[in-house]
């Protein structure tokens, strides 16, 4: 796993960013695979009990308020969130409105701009052409 600080927050934190996480995997209708994944990875990431990790599965049928989301959490939570948000928002290497319009009601909730946005995304992008180039290197074909 690459080096992150998540487990670093609080546990209250970890679980608003775990909501964040399924509030914005819902905005377009639906979860994809890819999506699903990332989820995952962030929930196992996350150091929830197996409970808590259930509740927040639940999470993605019944999609939770995005001020629910805020409870519990600082800037510091909020911001990791969003960063994790945009890594899987762009999992199945495409972001859609509604996707985007979720972002940047998070954003705005920590005084962040649709620029920081879309640098966000811009770092995503480029995070995944690195990620290609190590499949190129081993001849592995996604």
């Amino acid at each position: 796993m690459l080096h992150d600080i998540l487990h670093h927050l609080e546990p209250e934190q970890r679980w608003g960013h775990a909501k964040l996480l399924a509030h914005l995997a819902t905005a377009d209708g639906k979860v994809s695979r890819d999506e699903l994944a990332f989820f995952e990875q962030r929930l196992g990431a996350s150091m929830l009990s197996p409970e808590r990790k259930e509740q927040l599965r639940e999470l993605l049928i019944n999609t939770p308020d995005l001020e629910d989301c805020f409870e519990g959490m600082d800037g510091r939570g909020i911001k990791l969130a969003l960063r994790d948000a945009c890594l899987m928002a762009l999992a199945d290497r495409d972001i859609s409105e509604e996707e985007r319009v979720r972002l940047l009601n998070v954003a705005k909730k920590i005084g962040m701009t649709e620029k920081n946005i879309d640098e966000l995304i811009d770092w995503v992008v480029k995070g995944y052409h690195w990620m290609q180039e190590g499949y190129d290197l081993l001849s592995i074909e996604l």
